[in-house]
């Protein structure tokens, strides 16, 4: 056996070899009589009796007594080897060389017990690679390159320069949501939807909240095809039904995708055109990608099951002769062929112009419509001294008091940047000031407030 490449991210910990993935499984661990299970197997328990299970083990690695937060194992690096050590065993033994694909967000310790377990279980690790680097194969001449990607408790968007090779520049995340709270969001509105239609709770019993949520894969994975989809539930000797509708199932996640986008327009340069990186734990989601195209100027590269493992594979021969010491790799050279962008198919659409249709003059916000003028009209946390002011809610976050300027000028509706947070149109940040229009999404603050760019039809025989 030759070379193997392991990507631990808890949402799918994948191990790869030349001939193509070998295994996906969660990071789960499950306490059952003193034995640790991990994976699918562990996953069967997990809702039926959640004290016994775990699956922050990897993203809270660990060394210290208790960190585990159950009663047998005293660490969370004890339920990780256990994982590890299980899965190279059945995949990995006999490799003659294994490279280590990491989250961005590991640091010094983690790194130093990764590499420690990993030697406990007989890997012959040659080097740690950065994930980010890792996926990004190919360049995109004359973009700015992101790598999207998710594990169970945190969403990050990684900008990888273009040098001579793939380069990890900065990383962007947010840390306290991930796959788990978009896969428990969903679970909320599926068990919702069947008590309305039955008077049926799914989460009244472990039993039936087991069952929902081994089906939910399933019935998420629908979606891409319906818009609508039949879900059965047993409870003993009862079946219940109910149907689905894919808008209404997502509009439970709406939030958290729209945080993802507002993540990627925060790591973007201004005036720049994106390639965006989507791992498949991201684009396998239903009505994800579809939320990315209000990125404006964007390019969404859906990447294939695996692909960050497979892509320091792709490496592995220079990794491997490099020798000496295990080191953490963020730089890769390429492996692929820059991608082929023609400007002109991947220009931003402008919408149409009609013959005779006037520039827009309002916003709205929060359902009131607000008219625009020559004088201005100001945006920020508090009302401006002598200027009409849309203030918005105080919940939002990163807002200056003045955060920037609607203004008509020269027959165009105009918005000014004053902050030094960023406004963003169609989640792009702008530099300066830029003519709106009609159907255009103002942005300020995170998580956000949004002002929809208007026209007011005068109205005849008045």
């Amino acid at each position: 056996m030759g070379k193997v490449a392991v990507e631990l991210n808890d949402a799918g910990i994948v191990v790869a070899d030349e001939t193509g993935v070998l295994a996906v499984e969660p990071g789960y661990a499950f306490l059952e009589r003193g034995r640790i299970r991990t994976g699918l197997d562990a996953v069967a328990h997990a809702r039926r009796e959640p004290r016994r299970a775990s699956n922050r083990f990897w993203s809270a690695l660990s060394v210290e007594p208790g960190s585990a937060g159950l009663d047998g194992p005293t660490s969370t690096a004890e339920l990780a080897y256990t994982q590890l050590a299980d899965l190279w065993k059945r995949f990995g033994e006999g490799a003659s060389d294994a490279l280590l694909v990491v989250p961005g967000s590991y640091r010094g310790e983690q790194l130093g017990i990764v590499l420690g377990l990993a030697q406990e279980c007989g890997m012959p690790v040659r080097a740690l690679v950065d994930a980010a680097a890792a996926a990004s194969v190919r360049p995109y001449p004359g973009k700015q390159l992101l790598y999207v990607d998710a594990s169970l408790h945190r969403i990050v968007s990684t900008w990888v320069e273009q040098r001579e090779e793939a380069f990890v520049r900065a990383e962007h995340e947010i840390p306290t949501t991930g796959l788990a709270n978009i896969t428990e969001a969903f679970a909320r509105r599926f068990a919702e939807t069947f008590m309305l239609a039955t008077r049926f709770n799914p989460f009244h019993r472990a039993e039936t909240e087991q069952q929902l949520y081994d089906r939910l894969p399933e019935w998420l994975a629908a979606f891409h095809e319906q818009g609508e989809i039949e879900c059965v539930l047993r409870d003993g000797d009862e079946e219940f039904r109910t149907v689905v509708g894919r808008d209404a199932a997502l509009g439970a996640v709406g939030g958290f995708y729209r945080s993802v986008v507002q993540l990627i327009a925060q790591n973007r340069e201004p005036g720049t055109s994106l390639a965006v990186q989507l791992s498949q734990r991201l684009g396998a989601l239903p009505g994800f990608v579809a939320e990315l195209a209000r990125l404006d100027d964007a390019r969404i590269e859906r990447l294939e099951p695996g692909h960050a493992a497979r892509g320091a594979l792709l490496a592995a021969d220079e990794l491997v002769a490099a020798g000496g010491d295990v080191k953490l790799v963020k730089h890769l050279r390429w492996r692929a062929p820059a991608a082929d962008i023609d400007a002109a198919a991947h220009a931003p659409a402008e919408p149409p112009r009609l013959a005779g249709a006037a520039a827009p003059t309002h916003v709205v916000y929060r359902g009131m419509v607000y008219r625009v003028d020559a004088r201005g009209l100001v945006v920020g946390r508090e009302p401006a001294d002598g200027r009409r002011t849309i203030v918005v809610e105080a919940a939002t976050g990163g807002v200056s008091r003045a955060h920037c300027e609607l203004v008509l000028r020269d027959g165009e509706l105009r918005v000014v940047d004053l902050s030094r947070f960023g406004t963003f149109v169609n989640e792009k940040r702008i530099s300066g000031e830029t003519i709106l229009r009609r159907a255009d999404v103002i942005r300020v603050g995170s998580p956000g407030a949004e002002l929809t760019v208007v026209s007011m039809e005068p109205a005849h025989g008045a």
